[in-house]
């Protein structure tokens, strides 16, 4: 019964994707775990766990996803936030938010701005949650209530995003994160 009350709990705190649903290595497909590694090595303060708990979050793994407000790819850019962040990974000659390589190291990179800018700004509060709500309602929206906006959305999409990362790796905090996609190991 207490098994039950906490899944109930769960859903009811994280929507439908949460960490009773993400589960561990298996929700990371094989050919996205070499590019989460190396896009949660970019720096100290985004790691492989957040980095895979975003794109369960954002499209769950999916490279073709299409929001309605036209955010693409497997990390949901918008046109503008990948034009900066976005590069060819691959060698194909052009970068795209559509291609999962491309997508998941301007995540890391963007990701790692942000934190960085979190870090540096003055603002209260844990720079990885930040980071996380800049990508969600974009950094001016964070500058403008001094933290993680009052919008219900990104407020879930922080929660669910920081539980996915400390279910995922085990770790009390996602910058404490033993998540290591590539090893085979949860």
């Amino acid at each position: 019964m207490a098994g039950l009350l906490a899944l109930v709990v769960a859903i009811a705190v994280l929507g439908g994707r949460g960490p009773l649903s993400f589960t561990g290595l298996n929700a990371v497909p094989q050919q996205y775990r070499p590019w989460i590694t190396k896009a949660g090595s970019q720096c100290s303060q985004i790691t492989s766990a957040v980095i895979a708990a975003q794109l369960y979050q954002e499209s769950g793994f999916n490279p073709a996803a299409v929001s309605p407000t036209g955010a693409r790819g497997i990390a949901q850019f918008e046109p503008e936030s990948f034009a900066r962040s976005g590069r060819d990974e691959t060698g194909r000659g052009v970068a795209s938010p559509d291609d999962p390589a491309d997508a998941i190291m301007a995540q890391g990179r963007y990701m790692c701005a942000l934190a960085r800018q979190a870090q540096h700004s003055g603002l209260p509060g844990d720079p990885v949650a930040l980071a996380l709500a800049g990508y969600n309602a974009g950094w001016g929206a964070v500058e403008k209530y001094r933290g993680i906006p009052p919008y219900p959305e990104t407020r879930h999409y922080v929660r669910c995003i920081l539980a996915l990362a400390q279910h995922k790796s085990g770790a009390t905090h996602p910058r404490t994160s033993a998540f290591r996609v590539g090893s085979g190991s949860s």
